[in-house]
């Protein structure tokens, strides 16, 4: 990766039907620097890994390649810590994974200019298209403003987990995050908790422009795997709370106060989950800081839950 300003990387698995997508939008990227794309296969079954041959082949001087011969996921190894990040060492590290795709050519030059003149942030976003698995607009983004903006500490922790942008938006500083801060883990989740991190250091720049897009509930993703296990999704928040109680000790209680809303707001999912209204009913706090997260109708819904819950 030597002599490139960026390192794109690509985790891949199984995504044959998705990632000649993905690296189309790579390779049409226009940029006035160098960048490489590490493009990691973790053991795929299907034809991922020969359409990677194919492109590293057809391209050397952008893709290069870690194709596991056993899957490594599945024996609880962190991929990037232990394969990718080690082998970055450009200033700027972008990454998409493969069944997501990039859909602006100057998405890379955007970021690094705005990067380049603003040493103190930490993170570069943009806008977000959702998809279905199919490759047709569901008619949403991620972050509805047309204004550019930055993100503070707070706004992130308050925030949807990864509600304001995607993961396939992220621009960072290499020299940050060499390694991820074990304070800032929450187990099964990764974007999230980066952005918690470089928040904490700096600050997160949003460009108003749509420029990638993410496929939900694609054929191995963690979005299909959620969608229809709520036990999954209980995990997930339990994971969350136990990541905000580590952050507060590491940040020295800094954030408390917005901690504790965000920490009111993932167990109120909780509740919900487990159809425990009634405790929810008992927790105004809960109640109070899952309702910011809702659409009116969603809380005249939640409204009407809780009267048949009084009643009985």
């Amino acid at each position: 990766m030597r002599n490139c300003l960026v390192t794109v990387f690509c985790l891949a698995y199984n995504h044959e039907n998705y990632i000649r997508t993905t690296f189309e939008g790579f390779i049409k990227q226009k940029t006035s620097f160098k960048f490489k794309v590490l493009v990691h296969d973790d053991c795929s079954t299907d034809g991922t890994r020969d359409i990677i041959r194919e492109y590293a082949e057809k391209y050397p001087d952008i893709f290069e390649t870690i194709l596991q011969e056993e899957n490594k996921y599945q024996k609880g190894i962190d991929i990037e810590d232990e394969y990718v990040f080690p082998n970055i060492d450009s200033k700027y590290v972008a990454v998409c994974e493969g069944d997501d795709y990039w859909t602006d050519p100057y998405k890379l030059q955007l970021q690094v200019d705005y990067m380049e003149k603003h040493p103190k942030c930490m993170l570069c976003v943009h806008n977000t298209n959702k998809i279905f698995e199919n490759g047709k607009s569901t008619g949403t983004i991620f972050n509805p403003s047309r204004k550019a903006r930055d993100y503070s500490m707070e706004d992130i922790i308050l925030s949807e987990p990864a509600a304001y942008f995607h993961f396939s938006s992220f621009m960072w500083r290499n020299e940050t995050m060499r390694r991820k801060n074990p304070a800032f883990d929450m187990d099964g989740i990764g974007d999230y908790p980066m952005a918690l991190y470089f928040a904490s250091i700096g600050y997160i720049h949003y460009i108003p422009r749509v420029m990638s897009s993410y496929r939900l509930n694609s054929v191995g993703s963690w979005s299909s795997m959620m969608h229809s296990d709520n036990s999954k999704k209980v995990r997930q928040h339990k994971n969350i709370i136990k990541g905000f109680r580590s952050i507060d000790i590491f940040t020295k209680h800094r954030y408390s106060y917005t901690i504790r809303k965000a920490i009111n707001r993932e167990s109120a999912k909780i509740m919900v989950l487990e159809d425990d209204y009634a405790s929810l009913v008992r927790s105004p706090r809960c109640i109070a800081a899952l309702c910011r997260t809702l659409t009116h109708k969603a809380v005249r819904k939640l409204y009407e839950i809780f009267q048949a819950v009084r009643s009985r």
